[in-house]
């Protein structure tokens, strides 16, 4: 996809609010094009169709959905000292960006995705491919906590990263359907959080 800029951003936010709001079905050309005020024919100067627009958001999407992520090579030095609770934080933070307008496009377009996991092959796939290698990063990173000694041999670190990254899966269906979600804002996401911490530091090898 080109770069955003001018117009066309304005077309592919506006277009963004529009479909995490009201869902795909509802939303129209005409109706995008009078929030940007524009004439709808203007439009296809910028996108040929409203299926391109949604092209392009997931091509976003895949993009910058692991713009965040702390380096798998920094986690790993973390959970060498790192108490759980900081720890299991962490791996929470990869989803914030510094950036407030990328961060809300974010949360957006992954509710987006949410909303048509089970209607569109493409939202799908990607869903599965970043849930997928969430998990790869978890597990190699429960490993080097192993191999050095600072986590138990015996702790099941395929198991844990499942539950991880099930977790966090199963919380961002319920916290992105608010466009105003920050990390940490839901009151069972705290008690998830809290308890996947618990768990984790029974596997840790302290001093």
């Amino acid at each position: 996809m080109s770069e955003l800029s001018g117009t066309k951003e304005h077309i592919f936010d506006t277009f963004i609010e529009m479909t995490s709001s009201l869902g795909y079905e509802n939303v129209t050309l005409r109706e995008i094009a009078k929030r940007v005020n524009i004439k709808a024919a203007s439009i296809y100067y910028h996108y040929d169709s409203k299926e391109q627009i949604l092209e392009h958001v997931y091509a976003y999407y895949a993009r910058h959905y692991f713009d965040t992520r702390i380096p798998v090579e920094d986690m790993q030095k973390l959970v060498e000292t790192a108490d759980a609770e900081e720890f299991i934080f962490a791996i929470a933070r990869n989803y914030v960006s510094e950036d407030p307008k990328k961060h809300m496009r974010m949360i957006l377009i992954t509710k987006i995705v949410y909303m048509r996991l089970f209607q569109d092959s493409s939202a799908s796939t990607m869903f599965l491919e970043h849930n997928a290698d969430d998990y790869r990063y978890v597990a190699s990173i429960m490993q080097h906590g192993i191999d050095v000694g600072r986590i138990q041999p015996g702790f099941d670190m395929d198991i844990f990263a499942r539950v991880l990254t099930g977790a966090m899966m199963a919380m961002g269906i319920e916290a992105f359907a608010d466009p105003q979600y920050t990390v940490g804002l839901l009151d069972h996401e705290v008690r998830v959080r809290t308890m996947l911490a618990r768990l984790f530091q029974s596997a840790l090898v302290t001093e």
